[in-house]
């Protein structure tokens, strides 16, 4: 397909043409243009043509000048006469008609030496002998496209602005018929949407950064597409149209949607905009659109959900059951992706904590109950856990706390009762429990890992080209780190299993005490060094590295712990992409215990502190000579040492919601996971320059081969959460430009480099737009 620009160089082109044997060659070719239609794009045209000049006041870098100048350039007495020797000079002639040209004696004087090139030359006119207007050129189908063009005024003048757009775009007028003013204007704004969005976030302010022009094309298109006038006194009015999502406010709408943090300011213009009445049947306004809706029925539901808290268990997951089906769609609404529906979200994972909790599930033994857990019940502690972390306020937790009460705290004391009184009568589990040399060459210790979270970050894996394996296994006893630690260690063979008792922390069999200090001076003789920051890792070698302090925050901040969770993941991904970055092909993934959770508290039992030599949560050391009815049994790290611990779930102090030290599923299942990355490129590959002007980022790489790309994101390890609107992020010569959505200006982010299966080489920290 041929562009307006294409077609009228052809045109010029064909005026040059005469018949040699009865004319002689044209002088010149005059280019009448009484409205000025084409003055926005001659310029354009002098690249193909440089025997183009224009009458007008003298500009020579334009070729532009008076009369007089005109006929010495034609006459190729100036220098700026550059053109070939046969080509024909062409004179555009703005604001003058064909006219204008035979009325010599009112010409003005300045115009009168070129009245003569009426006889000499050759006019660029219509067939019918009139001027080309764009229209004209655009419809004719010898010399220009050959498409209808509505004829109104709105069209006319739409032709008119769009033409420097549209010019030399092959692309715009391809396989249409019809062009109207609606078309056009489109394609010179075409970020309508957008762009009303935000005039209804800023008013003024965006429309004093348009020039008059696109203003004006923005006005017409609110008016002709969208039924408004774009002006700010009329917000609730035009906000009431958003939120009624007919014709074509629904496509406007539907962005809002799809990224409504850009336009915070619009969920106040919709709460002041929703009428008294939404109407009903095919006439109601839909309930999405309103804040106040999605509010009361936030508030209705945690009524009806403190109510479910008081039934029994079975009435309670109908009821549950039923406002799943009544509030779900809400989690399609725009006020879940803003937050503002934390009870619905809640309730998405209440319902099934509850279905899942009220399984039966084997009891019969040890096997059983860790077949149960790994293949099924760990999805209980992870939805509840998710729905404690989707509310925020006081009084919402309250009301989710009540519903974890009603059904996981039961699940909870049942699973670890039965686990219990399974160990009681075979602890074998722990007692037989053997140090073994390690085998692996990188150890990733993640504090309290627990199973549950094990489980939801190989999921998290997925997305990555990795061969991911994961194994359950037995914590040493009791559940703490000073013992359970070492236990997963490359140093558990050198631990002595006579150790003395010093608050749960054993001895080398060098008699030295396990401080800190001393774990990784062993961690060196046993041929592993400690990662302490990326640059430690030298590929081939062994490494033992720590990470997270999930335990930390569960002491500290006790069920408000829960939204931790992603920091965890986000810190472990990262070990793993900073290891895979260094030539790591395969990672072990450790842990020491995992934890009870309950919100609210967990039961008390009550121990006289006189008959202990030590007391944790869940543990204690009693006083030699002292008897009492809780279970014992032998450290790990000495078999003649007994601890004691608190029965079910219950703790030794008052007001906790996070233990761990005892004996439970939670704590002492702990996980192992085996990550190999098959694909660890030995390629040096880096970022290196990286340059923003507004919001277009040069990025500049180290050699990399064909087929590599690079992304800005907010989340280096998430594409999801990439900003770029560029439609190709591959690199070109080690070189890419990307365009950034503006609703991120000034925010951080991260530049990734990738190779062709869009796994992680790189990663440089940017500030959008510099």
């Amino acid at each position: 397909m041929n562009s307006i620009y294409d077609k009228v160089v052809q045109a010029l082109k064909q005026a040059e043409n005469h018949n040699s044997q009865v004319m002689v060659k044209p002088e010149v070719i005059l280019w009448p243009d009484p409205e000025n239609q084409w003055k926005e794009v001659i310029g354009v045209l002098h690249e193909a043509m440089p025997q183009l000049l224009i009458y007008g006041k003298y500009d020579p870098a334009k070729k532009q000048g008076p009369a007089i100048w005109l006929k010495c350039m034609i006459a190729k007495a100036l220098p700026e006469a550059n053109w070939e020797a046969d080509a024909i000079p062409i004179i555009y002639l703005p604001g003058v008609a064909k006219s204008d040209l035979r009325n010599v004696e009112n010409a003005v004087f300045n115009f009168q030496p070129l009245l003569e090139y009426q006889y000499t030359g050759t006019l660029f006119i219509q067939e019918n002998g009139r001027e080309w207007s764009i229209l004209a050129f655009v419809e004719n189908p010898n010399y220009g496209l050959g498409i209808k063009v509505a004829k109104d005024n709105a069209t006319k003048e739409a032709l008119r602005k769009t033409l420097p757009s549209i010019f030399q775009d092959r692309e715009v007028l391809a396989n249409k018929t019809m062009i109207d003013a609606d078309y056009l204007n489109n394609q010179l704004f075409p970020d309508i949407i957008p762009t009303i969005l935000k005039w209804m976030c800023k008013g003024d302010v965006l429309l004093n950064t348009m020039d008059a022009g696109k203003r004006e094309v923005f006005s017409n298109l609110c008016k002709s597409q969208y039924e408004f006038e774009p002006d700010h006194k009329n917000i609730k009015a035009i906000a009431e149209k958003l939120g009624a999502q007919k014709n074509s406010w629904k496509y406007v709408w539907q962005l809002y949607a799809t990224a409504p943090h850009k336009y915070p300011e619009i969920e106040g213009l919709l709460r002041l905009a929703k009428p008294a009445e939404l109407g009903y049947g095919m006439f109601a306004l839909p309930d999405e659109s309103w804040p106040q809706v999605n509010e009361q029925k936030e508030e209705a539901l945690a009524q009806a959900l403190s109510k479910a808290a008081k039934q029994d268990a079975l009435k309670a997951l109908v009821t549950l059951q039923d406002l799943e089906k009544e509030h779900s769609v809400r989690r399609n609404w725009v006020w879940f992706e803003l937050g503002k529906s934390p009870m619905a979200d809640a309730l998405h994972y209440l319902v099934q904590m509850a279905t899942k909790a009220n399984e039966t599930f084997s009891s019969s033994s040890i096997e059983a109950i860790k077949n149960y857990y790994t293949t099924n019940g760990f999805s209980v502690d992870q939805f509840m856990r998710k729905a404690l972390a989707a509310v925020k306020s006081e009084k919402d937790k309250t009301i989710v706390k009540s519903i974890i009460h009603l059904f996981y705290q039961p699940w909870l004391e049942n699973i670890t009762n039965k686990f219990q009184k399974l160990v009681e009568q075979d602890a074998s589990i722990f007692t037989t429990q053997k140090a073994v040399a390690e085998t692996e060459s990188f150890v990733l210790f993640v504090d309290a890992f627990r199973y549950e979270l094990a489980e939801e970050f190989c999921k998290r894996l997925a997305k990555y080209k990795l061969k991911v394996s994961l194994q359950a296994s037995w914590s040493a006893i009791p559940s703490l780190t000073p013992t359970a630690k070492p236990n997963v260690s490359p140093i558990a063979t050198a631990i002595s299993i006579q150790s003395g008792f010093a608050e749960f922390r054993p001895q080398l069999q060098n008699r030295k005490d396990l401080l800190t200090p001393v774990f990784r001076e062993e961690l060196n003789t046993a041929g592993f060094k400690f990662v302490t920051q990326a640059k430690d890792i030298q590929g081939e070698g062994k490494y033992w590295q720590e990470i997270g302090d999930i335990d930390t925050k569960g002491h500290e901040e006790q069920a408000d712990m829960v939204k931790r969770i992603e920091e965890l993941f986000d810190q472990v991904q990262e070990a793993l992409d900073v290891a895979f970055e260094r030539g790591i092909k395969r990672i072990k993934i450790v842990t020491d215990h995992g934890w009870l959770l309950l919100p609210g508290c967990l039961p008390k039992t009550q121990i006289n502190v006189g008959l202990t030599e030590t007391r944790w949560g869940r543990c204690a050391l009693i006083k030699e000579g002292a008897t009492t009815d809780l279970l014992h049994l032998p450290w790990r790290w000495n078999p003649s040492i007994y601890i004691a611990y608190a029965p079910g779930i219950s703790f030794f102090k008052v007001n906790e919601e996070y233990a761990h030290g005892g004996i439970s599923i939670h704590e002492c299942l702990v996980p192992t996971l085996i990550i190999e990355n098959p694909n660890v490129l030995n390629i040096e590959t880096e970022v290196k320059i990286v340059e923003w002007v507004n919001l277009r980022c040069t990025i500049q790489t180290s050699d990399v081969p064909d087929g590599y790309s690079v992304d800005i994101r907010t989340k280096y390890n998430d594409a999801k959460t990439s900003i770029v609107i560029s439609k190709s992020k591959i690199l070109k010569g080690n070189t890419a430009t990307l365009m950034v959505d503006d609703g991120y200006e000034s925010e951080a982010a991260t530049i990734v480099l990738l190779d062709e299966n869009e796994r992680i080489l790189d990663k440089k920290p940017t500030t959008v737009g510099g």
